[in-house]
C-alpha cells in the first residue's frame, strides 16, 4: 500500500485550520482529515485536537470485531474534549471541526464523516464519493429541492453537523470491500469546492504515484482560487 498526505494554507487564508494524521500498524491502517472552524486560531486547535484524540482512542482500543462502535466512540471522545475546551476558554468559544476517517482492515475500508470533508473511491474506472456531506446543500438535494447542477451555485460552507460545537451531532459510518489497485481520497472542501469531481477523477485515472497526485490536486485548487485551506490524503491500495 502506498499513501501520501499534503496540506496547504491556500491563497487567501492566513492560518491553516486543516489537520491530518496517518497511522499504520500490522493490524490496521488509519487515516484522518479534519477542517477546523472558529475565530482566531480556534479552528486550528479543534482540528488538531480531533485528529489526535481520535487516533489515540482507536490505537488504544482497537478491536477488529467492533470497528463501527470504535469509530463512534472515538468521535464522541473528541467531541466532548473540544466542546469542554471551548466552554472553558473564551478564545476557543464556538470552535469545531469536520472529520473524515478511513480504517483499512483485512481488505475492507471502514469510513466515517461528520460535516462536509469527503472520502472518494476510485475502483476499476469507477469514481464516486462514498461519504455523504452534512450540509445545507446536501439537505436540499435529499428532498429534491435542487439538482446536482443547481448545487454548484449554492453556498458551500454551511455545514449541518460538526465535531465540538454541541453535545449532539450527525455521524455517518459505513464499510465497503477493497480490491487491488483501488484509490482512496480523503479531502477537505478546500479541494472539492474548487475542483469538479470529473477533474479529480482524471488525476486518479492517470496512475500517478500518491505524492504526485496529491501535489497536482493541490496545485489545481490553488490555481482555481485557493480561497480555503487544502488537505488531501491519497491511499493506493
Amino acid at each position: 500500500m502506498e499513501f501520501y498526505s499534503t496540506t496547504d494554507v491556500g491563497k487567501k487564508r492566513k492560518n491553516n485550520e486543516d489537520a491530518f494524521i496517518n497511522y499504520n500498524s500490522d493490524d490496521f491502517d488509519l487515516f484522518i482529515v479534519a477542517d477546523g472552524m472558529g475565530g482566531y486560531s480556534a479552528g486550528e486547535i479543534a482540528s488538531n485536537m480531533a485528529v489526535n484524540i481520535i487516533k489515540d482512542y482507536i490505537v488504544k482500543n482497537f478491536d477488529k470485531e467492533n470497528i463501527f462502535d470504535l469509530i463512534a466512540e472515538s468521535v464522541r471522545d473528541a467531541n466532548d474534549a473540544i466542546l469542554q475546551k471551548s466552554l472553558k476558554n473564551e478564545e476557543c468559544r464556538g470552535m469545531g471541526t469536520t472529520i473524515v476517517i478511513a480504517i483499512i482492515v483485512d481488505d475492507c475500508l471502514y469510513f466515517s464523516n461528520v460535516g462536509d470533508s469527503r472520502i472518494y473511491l476510485y475502483s476499476e474506472d469507477n469514481f464516486r464519493q462514498i461519504s455523504k456531506d452534512h450540509s445545507y446543500v446536501q439537505e436540499l438535494l435529499d428532498i429534491g429541492a435542487i439538482t446536482e447542477e443547481d448545487a454548484k451555485f449554492y453556498p458551500k460552507n454551511l455545514v449541518t453537523s460538526a465535531v465540538g460545537i454541541e453535545n449532539t451531532y450527525k455521524i455517518n459510518i459505513n464499510k465497503i470491500p477493497l480490491s487491488p489497485n483501488d484509490n482512496i481520497l480523503l479531502c477537505t472542501d478546500g479541494l472539492t469546492d474548487l475542483i469538479d469531481d470529473i477533474d479529480i477523477e482524471d488525476v486518479l485515472q492517470n496512475k500517478y504515484e500518491a505524492k504526485e497526485s496529491c501535489e497536482i490536486l493541490q496545485y489545481m485548487a490553488n490555481s482555481t482560487g485557493g480561497y480555503d485551506n487544502i488537505t488531501i490524503t491519497i491511499i493506493k491500495y
